[in-house]
């Protein structure tokens, strides 16, 4: 795990993080509409008042839940990218880094969420994540152009590679257990290996 990551991660003991993260996975499991404030306290051992003293509505806690997604993506991936030394192992150890955070984050409902529920968010909200989102698949786009330049990317267009290296990654959220076989570090690995043998020229 990333120094950024471990640090964001830590983050999670005070009680508005621990909600966060209890809510995120209601959301997950029962759906953004079907899911009541009053469901969400009773999960998160907190009583109704308490959470809204902390989330003013359900809308405002979906919010807080993807700004805290995108904290992270933001974070991790700008670390990976500065130690990088070239534009291959850039795209590399942004792809790891998200891989990580999929298998990090408690059952992956941070990065499913802001994948599935961002259309449950509304007016400003929704034009703010969507937005970070923008900008994140940007800096993927822009990894994988910088290969281009130096023709060393097979013959693929960037927009359908970073859509499909993305996807390819966030769907270890829908999949992947903790206690499986595979520790998550070798299946990030593995994962990541896979996605740069798609894009880079062999040899």
């Amino acid at each position: 795990m990333t120094t950024a990551l471990k640090e964001i991660v830590l983050k999670g003991s005070d009680r508005k993080s621990d909600i966060l993260r209890k809510a995120a996975r209601v959301f997950l499991e029962l759906g953004y509409d079907a899911t009541s404030m009053n469901v969400i306290a009773e999960r998160s051992d907190v009583t109704k008042p308490g959470l809204y003293y902390h989330f003013e509505s359900k809308q405002e806690l979906l919010y807080a839940i993807m700004s805290y997604a995108m904290d992270v993506l933001e974070e991790v991936t700008a670390e990976a990218a500065a130690v990088a030394t070239d534009s291959a192992s850039r795209l590399r150890a942004m792809i790891y880094a998200l891989a990580r955070i999929t298998v990090e984050q408690e059952d992956g409902a941070f990065t499913i969420l802001v994948i599935d529920e961002t259309k449950a968010l509304l007016g400003e909200h929704y034009r703010e994540i969507t937005e970070r989102k923008r900008s994140y698949y940007d800096t993927i786009r822009q990894a994988i152009d910088a290969l281009a330049a130096e023709n060393r990317l097979r013959r693929l267009d960037s927009t359908v590679a970073t859509f499909t290296l993305l996807g390819m990654v966030l769907w270890l959220s829908k999949w992947f257990e903790r206690d499986g076989r595979v520790s998550g570090d070798e299946v990030a690995l593995q994962v990541t290996d896979m996605a740069m043998a798609a894009v880079l020229v062999r040899g």
